[in-house]
């Protein structure tokens, strides 16, 4: 009986042993896994903040061009942004990993920026082996010793929105009915925030060919001589009925990357024009058509139809075209910009 009591004594010394380090395995666990939890979300923190931060690169040019008059179309500017996003991620203890731009308008302006990082703070993993050393935080320069790390990784998206309802009235630009006097009101009138998905097109610089202004000389359109005569009788004959214009991209299945066409945008990137540019916009078209042969115009597409001289009749928009970009966005349906095909045929 002595020894069975010795030995149920030893075995409740051994179970409270037993309960003591399964406790103390678990409060470890607990511990470095509620620590990985703050690594990941002080790294989203630093996410969001540089993709924030991204994002307001563009919206202090886009200011800073309403301010001047100029409508802005607020194209991604990798270095600017890079260099905020970097900043940004610095001051909440994380690095910048990688940052790429995209957007719904056939990757013209980039307005929407994504950005990835890391955590500047990791979490060493238990070393195996009698004497090894303990866990604990340490700075993650890049060049941490070859051990398993546990580190914060996040991502973030900004988008920034250029202003709607818009209208110019020769050489002076409102929106929402309002004019801009100062860089500090347009500010304002360009939004950034946070979103959960990227744009449908990945931002290609080649296509980032528009120039704002009361009007665009044909310097930075880059378009044959015969484009540019008609863009001249354009100005002259509707001074300031477009927010922006473009010419030449590199595409070549399609007039633009021959230099013979030139979008003149009455609205903003992928919105629709205020009643007052639509009407604007008909009345330079229904003339377009009217003069096509002493402009040299070989088609036009606008508000989501497409006329070919060599195809359709003379008449007035709408109506007297073909149904185009049905199935579309605002910009690949022609709603947003008149596209003007200008030179010898055919219209491509």
């Amino acid at each position: 009986m002595g020894r069975f009591r010795d030995d149920q004594g030893q075995a409740s010394v051994l179970l409270l042993f037993g309960l003591t380090l399964a406790l103390l395995a678990l409060t470890v666990l607990f511990v470095r896994v509620g620590g990985a939890n703050d690594l990941r979300s002080q790294a989203q923190t630093a996410a969001d903040s540089a993709a924030l931060a991204a994002a307001s690169a563009l919206q202090d040019g886009a200011a800073e061009d309403l301010a001047s008059g100029i409508f802005p179309m607020p194209a991604y500017d990798e270095d600017a942004a890079t260099e905020r996003a970097e900043e940004y991620a610095r001051a909440n203890d994380a690095v910048l990993t990688d940052i790429r731009a995209s957007d719904n308008t056939m990757g013209r302006n980039g307005n929407i920026i994504r950005v990835e990082v890391r955590g500047a703070l990791c979490q060493k993993e238990l070393e195996e082996g009698a004497g090894g050393e303990g866990w604990n935080d340490v700075v993650c320069d890049g060049e941490e010793e070859d051990v398993d790390t546990i580190t914060g990784n996040a991502s973030a998206i900004a988008i920034v929105h250029a202003p709607d309802q818009c209208d110019r009235d020769g050489q002076d630009l409102s929106c929402g009915g309002s004019t801009i006097d100062d860089v500090s009101g347009a500010r304002s009138l360009v939004d950034v925030n946070l979103v959960d998905e990227e744009g449908e097109y990945a931002f290609d610089p080649d296509s980032a060919v528009f120039a704002s202004g009361a009007t665009t000389s044909c310097g930075p359109l880059a378009v044959i001589p015969e484009a540019c005569a008609t863009h001249e009788i354009i100005n002259e004959e509707f001074p300031g009925f477009y927010l922006s214009a473009g010419g030449f991209r590199a595409e070549a299945d399609s007039d633009h990357g021959h230099g013979e066409a030139i979008d003149y945008m009455v609205a903003p990137l992928g919105a629709k024009p205020t009643d007052e540019m639509h009407q604007t916009a008909l009345t330079v078209v229904n003339w377009a058509i009217e003069n096509h042969q002493e402009l040299d115009i070989k088609g036009l597409i606008y508000n989501r139809e497409i006329w070919n001289p060599a195809l359709d009749p003379s008449g007035t928009f709408p109506g007297t075209g073909r149904p185009h970009g049905l199935d579309l966005g605002n910009t690949q349906g022609h709603v947003d910009h008149i596209h003007l095909a200008i030179g010898p045929p055919p219209m491509r």
